[in-house]
């Protein structure tokens, strides 16, 4: 790690916004990647109550923030006070990275998860007009994933929520784009496990657990054979979930959720910098620090 910049009256200031906030590595991440580039930028984390969020974003506008990032739950709030939408935001209606425009004063929103989520694949050599995929959970990060398969013209893409209502809420939004590639699944366990290529956790299943003999700490059938198929885990803490851990024992291809968040905070470094930063350090660091 180089040795932390000084912090001054021209520092650009950048932020998490989120509830909660306090357990993400965002600010590790870009503070690592002002220090190596020698970027006269702070990056914090605020953890926001939601009925304070109108408040705050416009806080951070007045305040001269140059941009933030934004998770659960403000992703979908946040587009009625953005002016602006690049394409991803604007199709899926989620927003992940702010940048305001001091010079033009305004505030465009982007989401750097799609992105995000086909570099990490890319990175792990993914082929993707072969694939069929399942996607599990029915937020915002299955929305992110969802229409970068659709956008990479895969098989087939199998949708499971508990709540299957929720399911059906994002084939609607993607009928438009592709309605014959999405099945939705109104039982986990009758999707046809051997054909498929990637299994995608997009829910918090397996968050702060260990115990991967409690099939409430793993989103996908216990006697699943997961052997060579690629498993992208979007859970971070802990790193090596019950999933990781089962995929690991089972020989599968794994895509860990550290290498999605490093990805997408490297797009929206991308957009706030205007160039994309190297990330093979804390890749490795996230990989060997949390065994």
């Amino acid at each position: 790690m180089n040795k932390t910049h000084k912090i001054n009256g021209y520092t650009d200031l950048y932020a998490l916004m989120g509830y909660p906030a306090r357990h993400s590595f965002s600010p590790f991440i870009h503070n690592y990647f002002f220090n190596k580039y020698k970027i006269n930028s702070v990056y914090l984390s605020f953890e926001i109550l939601p009925i304070d969020f109108k408040t705050a974003f416009s806080g951070a506008h007045k305040l001269g923030f140059s941009g933030i990032n934004l998770t659960m739950p403000f992703k979908e709030e946040v587009l009625n006070y953005i002016e602006e939408l690049d394409e991803d935001a604007k199709t899926i209606r989620a927003v992940n990275t702010i940048k305001f425009d001091k010079e033009k004063k305004t505030i465009k929103g982007f989401n750097t998860d799609i992105n995000g989520f086909m570099k990490s694949l890319d990175d792990n050599w993914f082929k993707w007009d072969e694939s069929n995929c399942l996607v599990i959970g029915a937020g915002g990060a299955a929305k992110s994933s969802i229409y970068a398969l659709i956008k990479k013209k895969v098989k087939s893409i199998y949708i499971y929520n508990r709540t299957i209502d929720r399911a059906y809420e994002i084939k609607s939004l993607f009928n438009e784009i592709e309605n014959n590639k999405l099945v939705i699944l109104k039982e986990l366990n009758i999707v046809p496990i051997n054909e498929i290529n990637l299994i995608v956790n997009c829910t918090p299943i397996g968050m702060g657990e260990n115990n991967i003999s409690d099939d409430n700490t793993i989103p996908i059938p216990l006697d699943w054979n997961l052997n060579r198929k690629y498993i992208f885990e979007m859970v971070y803490k802990p790193v090596y979930t019950p999933l990781v851990k089962k995929s690991i024992k089972d020989g599968a291809k794994i895509i860990f959720g550290t290498e999605m968040l490093l990805n997408q905070a490297a797009f929206s470094f991308e957009i706030w910098k205007g160039f994309f930063p190297d990330s093979r350090y804390l890749k490795k660091y996230f990989k060997n620090s949390f065994k």
